[in-house]
């Protein structure tokens, strides 16, 4: 009786203090930019008055969720790389529900206090995206060649390579296969899908590449997504200005040189309501080939950008932005090189129009978003004359036979939405959206003759052109998607997906199944391994589809004597099928682990394979004899594959150095890409795509001196020589098709930045060592075997010195 007197009074205590047990605490909230847009990905770390750390990331609407914290003082900690950080804010927790709200400011360059930038070494545990994200500040510190030019920073991202014609490629794919968005919409090429755009680059905040795994939103991204992201102006008035100064060129005499002035300014129209930003640039590039004699050794380029933002409030949970983004540029003497006179080059002249609105509503707790945005460009290439383009084994002459000119356009509409957190055997976060685009191709085309001449000068082929030279092309485009973030377990995220894309080319429908994971396999969320498969559409090129309404070519084969007709005329031209096309699409699989090592080191490893089907090529019908037809056909293969180590460490707020190992193959079974210019009278064959490499080391990175208070930043590039194929006498194929490389490229950038104050204001002058080592990266070839010099390399970027000033504020 006494052990069950004493059992009863401790079950008496017990439930007696169970219910003097405080409730606890369930803490919601939502993260907001200056301007007061949703801020998505941002950690937010709570520490109780016990010592008890718990880590919440926002959802695509900027929400966060703690569902049980011990009531009392607790302190918040919200980062983002590229935000400023808010640390150890002090808040009180109540019994029952709390909402709070925060702001997180875009990094801008401070002067009158310091303020602490979000390091990007941490691990989003919420995050199924595979993401390589480059900051406002990273962009303008990392020493490229061309600090001017976007393009030329994009390669600091491992997954971003460019080739020798300056063209990006998104994870070993080919150009137009990922999707390239300008805050939210499409911006690539109407017609090709490239980035051809030109944006100041003191205007973007963020570039983001998404591959091997990505959100089912994207309606276009065959193999992944390039967003970039432009600067909107808040309630200070901004000013700044780069490279005011013309450049002198001393290359074979002083001349006026190269000049990249930009200007950006910002601010309020109504403090707290409506706010601009205004970006403008404009380049003029002398380029001077020595290979050439003096008076025809230069390239001229003269391009500008303006990019106009607004953004009103029209109440805090309705917010309407719009933008125009116009491009004009002119080029004189294009594709001169070692192995290419004056005369042979083009001129090119163009323009760009893009115009976008978006209007974001606040529903309770969901979010609604609508867009629509329209595009359209122009271009034309035109040659130095009307004589006849002449093909030698190591060199051309003459005038080049095409005159071209194109025009697109793309009117565009997208709706998302994103709801409230619901709980059901977990959390699930749940968005779903549809999108309609409308796109028009146009191109006419004047062609001269081509001759082939051997080392004597004799003639071996001479071609010409007839028929319809001129043909429009449109599509209509319709898709939409559903997908499911599920939370089972602290531990385990399941995200589920679904799209399905209508193409009027195409005539179908076809749906993407995307299916994710992110397993944490530790309490304090410091690692995580991800999995992902799904099938991914790839948006078609109408310049590609064009190719079939085009002119048809003729060709005629001479002897040795270039007097007497051996061969032809013979009649090529490229064909669709007459039963139609089917959609290419890709089949992705991708596996990451992330570990944050302590607080400042961040260490990575992702293994990705990619495989298209249906993919599309045109095929020679009667290989192995001049002329005949090219006929686009579902028959061609790619294939990616990759490793990828990265480490990125913060010494602190002004030293990090980022590194990455890439191991990569990039394979086709049809490696060949026929156009009117340049047929291969040959059956398609296997091979690596001509920006396939293997091996490429990245390290980039900043710390700032004793000496002078100099900042140091560094940028270097290590890879394979890209692949290319050899021809003969009568332009076609010799061997297998990139059987061949170019040396392997190594360089090595360094730039020395030094503040001072003049007149008041703050100033950055650096200088820049462009490939410090001298190393020899050429990007031409004498590809001819008849020719004597067969294999000589030419051309690429030697050791030379670089300035830029920034203004940068008042002191």
């Amino acid at each position: 009786m006494r052990k069950l007197g004493v059992a009863y009074l401790l079950i008496l205590l017990s439930l007696t203090a169970a219910a003097r047990t405080a409730p606890p605490a369930q803490v919601r909230g939502s993260v907001v930019d200056e301007n007061g847009l949703p801020v998505v990905g941002a950690e937010v770390t709570v520490r109780v008055a016990s010592g008890e750390t718990r880590i919440a990331y926002t959802d695509p609407a900027g929400r966060f969720e703690f569902p049980s914290l011990a009531p009392g003082e607790a302190y918040l900690t919200l980062s983002k790389a590229g935000f400023f950080r808010l640390a150890d804010h002090a808040v009180d927790l109540k019994e029952g529900a709390n909402e709070f709200s925060f702001t997180l400011a875009h990094e801008t360059e401070l002067h009158e206090k310091v303020e602490v930038v979000s390091s990007a070494s941490r691990v989003d545990a919420q995050e199924i995206a595979h993401q390589e994200t480059l900051v406002a500040h990273e962009i303008r510190e990392i020493p490229v060649p061309n600090t001017h030019d976007l393009k030329s920073s994009l390669p600091a991202l491992p997954a971003i390579v460019r080739d020798t014609a300056a063209q990006l490629h998104v994870a070993g794919a080919r150009v137009g296969e990922a999707q390239v968005q300008l805050d939210g919409f499409e911006i690539g090429n109407p017609g090709t899908g490239e980035l051809d755009v030109r944006l100041a680059v003191d205007a973007v905040r963020a570039v983001e590449v998404q591959s091997g795994r990505y959100s089912a939103q994207y309606a276009h991204a065959g193999t992944g997504v390039l967003g970039l992201e432009s600067a909107t102006g808040d309630d200070r008035w901004r000013f700044g200005t780069t490279n005011f100064i013309p450049g002198i060129n001393i290359d074979r005499g002083t001349r006026f040189g190269n000049w990249y002035p930009r200007f950006i300014s910002s601010g309020p129209l109504r403090k707290g309501q409506v706010w601009f930003s205004e970006a403008a640039s404009v380049q003029r590039t002398v380029n001077v080939v020595k290979e050439q004699p003096p008076g025809a050794d230069t390239v001229t380029k003269w391009a500008g950008d303006n990019l106009l933002r607004l953004q009103t409030n029209l109440t805090p949970a309705h917010v309407l932005q719009a933008s125009l983004l116009y491009n004009r540029s002119s080029a004189e003497n294009l594709g001169l090189g070692a192995f290419s006179p004056q005369s042979a080059t083009t001129n090119r002249f163009a323009r760009r129009l893009f115009v976008s609105m978006k209007d974001q509503l606040w529903l309770g707790r969901t979010l609604i978003e609508f867009g629509i945005a329209g595009d359209t460009g122009k271009s034309e290439q035109l040659p130095q004359g009307s004589a006849t383009f002449i093909i030698l084994p190591s060199a051309t002459a003459g005038n080049f036979f095409e005159t071209l000119r194109q025009r697109a356009r793309r009117l565009q509409l997208l709706g998302n939405l994103v709801a409230a957190s619901r709980q059901w055997h977990g959390t699930h976060e749940f968005q779903a959206g549809v999108n309609v685009a409308s796109v028009d191709f146009r191109q006419s085309a004047g062609r001269n003759a081509i001759q082939v001449e051997r080392a004597d000068l004799s003639r071996s082929q001479f071609t010409t052109f007839a028929g319809p030279a001129a043909y429009r092309i449109s599509n209509t485009q319709l898709g939409g998607y559903a997908q499911d973030s599920w939370r089972l377990a602290r531990p385990l995220i399941l995200q589920i997906g679904a799209r399905a894309d209508r193409d009027r080319l195409f005539g179908r429908a076809l749906a993407e199944p995307r299916v994710a994971a992110n397993l944490l396999p530790f309490r304090d969320d410091r690692a995580k391994l991800a999995v992902a498969w799904g099938i991914y559409d790839q948006a078609i090129p109408l310049a590609l589809v064009g190719q079939s309404l085009d002119e048809r070519r003729t060709d005629v084969f001479f002897d040795a004597t270039g007097q007497n007709a051996i061969l032809g005329p013979v009649v090529s031209g490229f064909l669709l099928p007459p039963a139609g096309l089917k959609q290419p699409r890709f089949y992705t699989t991708s596996i990451e682990w992330v570990e944050r090592f302590g607080a400042n080191t961040l260490a990575s490893i992702h293994l990705t394979n990619r495989q298209e089907h249906e993919g599309l090529a045109y095929e020679d019908l009667t290989p192995g004899q001049p002329g005949g037809v090219f006929l686009l056909q579902n028959n061609r293969r790619d294939r990616y594959r990759a490793a990828e180590f990265t480490l990125r460490h913060s010494f602190n707020s002004q030293a990090e150095v980022f590194g990455s190992y890439t191991r990569s193959r990039a394979k086709t079974n049809e490696a060949l890409d026929p156009t009117l210019g340049s047929l291969f009278f040959t059956a398609q064959a296997p091979g690596p795509v001509s920006w396939d490499i293997p091996n490429r080391v990245l390290a980039w990175g900043w710390t700032p001196l004793p000496l002078w208070h100099l900042l140091l930043s560094f940028f270097f590039e290590y890879r394979s020589g890209f692949p290319f194929s050899a021809i003969n006498q009568q332009q076609q194929l010799v061997g297998p098709p990139g059987s061949l490389r170019f040396p392997d490229y190594a360089s090595l950038n360094l730039g020395f930045e030094k503040r001072f104050r003049f007149g008041g204001y703050q100033w950055a002058a650096r200088l820049t060592l462009v490939n410090a080592t001298d190393h020899a990266n050429p990007d031409q070839v004498v590809n001819n075997v008849d020719a004597a010099n067969f294999l000589t390399f030419a051309g690429g970027r030697h050791r030379s010195v670089t300035g830029r000033l920034r203004f940068v504020g008042r002191k």
